[in-house]
């Protein structure tokens, strides 16, 4: 295998991903390569992450603090930084993930597919089943 195909498709992922980091399991599921391939290539996964200018993961993946703390910064709106949404953002989002299930949400799947965490619904209305409620309430 070429480096410099496998230097690109390793790039390529994660300009996809908008990271500068990739597990094995991660460039497995997005990449077009087989990690055979860039092993038999660069000798470890690590070593072509680093040829290609990435930041490899430490033996083991990523630190488990390191992982919370990225689904912290990416995930969705939690309480404190939600004061600004209005009440029909936050009702809207929350019909818009109930039509896309087929039924009211729970307070993970809400904070999994919507915008807003649990917490933000939590926090407005005492739960998500009252929230919703009144999201029902208010639908045309």
């Amino acid at each position: 295998m070429n480096k410099d195909v496998v230097i690109e498709e390793l790039r390529r992922v994660a300009v996809s991903l908008n990271t500068n980091r990739l597990s094995r399991s991660t460039f497995v599921k997005h990449g077009n390569l087989s990690s055979a391939a860039i092993e038999s290539a660069f000798g470890s996964l690590n070593e072509a992450i680093k040829a290609a200018g990435l930041t490899p993961y430490p033996q083991g993946g990523m630190p488990k603090e390191e992982c919370r703390r990225a689904e912290r910064v990416s995930g969705p709106l939690v309480a404190s930084r939600a004061a600004g949404v209005s009440d029909g953002e936050l009702l809207d989002d929350l019909m818009r993930v109930a039509k896309e299930l087929g039924r009211r949400p729970s307070g993970n799947q809400l904070t999994a597919k919507g915008k807003y965490g649990r917490d933000v619904y939590v926090k407005r209305w005492g739960s998500v089943a009252k929230a919703y409620q009144v999201a029902v309430n208010k639908a045309p």
